[in-house]
């Protein structure tokens, strides 16, 4: 890191590389640790060298054990239960002592769908399609509740980030629904809703899991994104679905 950005120089660097696998970084603590925190580490390091500003991306898995339901707001105290949202937390704590030109965004669920050369993670759209083409029943729950937010929206409005004030920040769509509502959703819009009973079973866990952010004071500085079930539509339409 240091001599890449030695040699770069860069205003801004964006750290967006994480071992987010859940299971992965419970079976694998070490591994997780040293890239999630330790790797961390090294960029803020490296971009306090050459005096660049730094964007780290972390979660909303920073509140998968806390025990009162979401929205949380950047006041919350997290309380993560898995090492991936425990290892986010513990790099946010240590990078702002090493750099305080830096914003952490704590992400939502991203989605959207693949494009010509590109690889894609796992989302709600695309699992929807994948289990579609593979005649695969769905099955979703109806008591879990997250933000969705379409990856193309974050995009177009990320060059702002560079305008506000340093911080945290909640970033993504607004969303009530639950996973069981947005495949039902998906599915209408794909105009399969009269398959929705054949193919979409709600299998609800035994504890309610709501892991949704308060993005207020990121729209407070203008940056704003269309609630997860619009959004959903809008990037169904832009693919021609």
């Amino acid at each position: 890191m240091n001599r890449i950005l030695g040699e770069f120089k860069p205003d801004f660097v964006i750290h967006a590389a994480a071992i987010a696998v859940t299971d992965f970084c419970n079976k694998h603590p070490d591994v997780a640790h040293k890239v999630n925190v330790q790797g961390a580490i090294n960029v803020a390091k490296a971009c306090k060298e050459v005096g660049a500003k730094l964007v780290f991306i972390s979660t909303e898995q920073v509140f998968n054990g806390n025990p009162e339901a979401g929205p949380y707001t950047e006041e919350s105290t997290p309380v993560p239960d898995t090492v991936y949202g425990q290892n986010k937390l513990e790099a946010e704590r240590e990078l702002a002592t090493i750099l305080p030109e830096m914003w952490v965004l704590r992400f939502t669920w991203l989605f959207g769908l693949p494009e010509r050369n590109t690889t894609i993670n796992p989302n709600v759209v695309w699992n929807a399609a994948q289990a579609l083409f593979n005649g695969e029943t769905m099955h979703e729950r109806g008591n879990e509740f997250r933000g969705l937010t379409y990856v193309h929206e974050l995009i177009e409005q990320f060059p702002k980030i560079f305008e506000i004030p340093y911080g945290t920040y909640h970033t993504g769509a607004h969303n009530d629904a639950s996973r069981y509502e947005i495949a039902q959703h998906i599915l209408t819009e794909l105009k399969l809703g009269e398959r929705i009973q054949e193919v979409l079973v709600q299998s609800d866990a035994p504890k309610i899991r709501d892991v949704r952010l308060d993005t207020s004071k990121l729209a407070a500085q203008g940056i704003q994104f269309t609630e997860s079930k619009q959004a959903i539509t809008k990037c169904l339409k832009e693919f021609g679905y």
